[in-house]
């Protein structure tokens, strides 16, 4: 039983997914921060102009 335990990537392979998502998460948080002004003040303008 140990040995199964031991030999299954089901685990592994949750993990790997779990910090590429963590990844994406922090840098579309990160380019939110930078850019989020910027992004308002486009979209105020457009709707400004609609």
């Amino acid at each position: 039983m140990a040995l199964r335990f031991l030999k299954d990537n089901r685990g592994i392979e949750s993990t790997e997914v779990a910090l590429i998502i963590a990844v994406v998460v922090l840098v579309a948080y990160g380019a939110y921060r930078l850019l989020g002004q910027n992004i308002a003040a486009i979209v105020t303008d457009i709707a400004g102009k609609i």
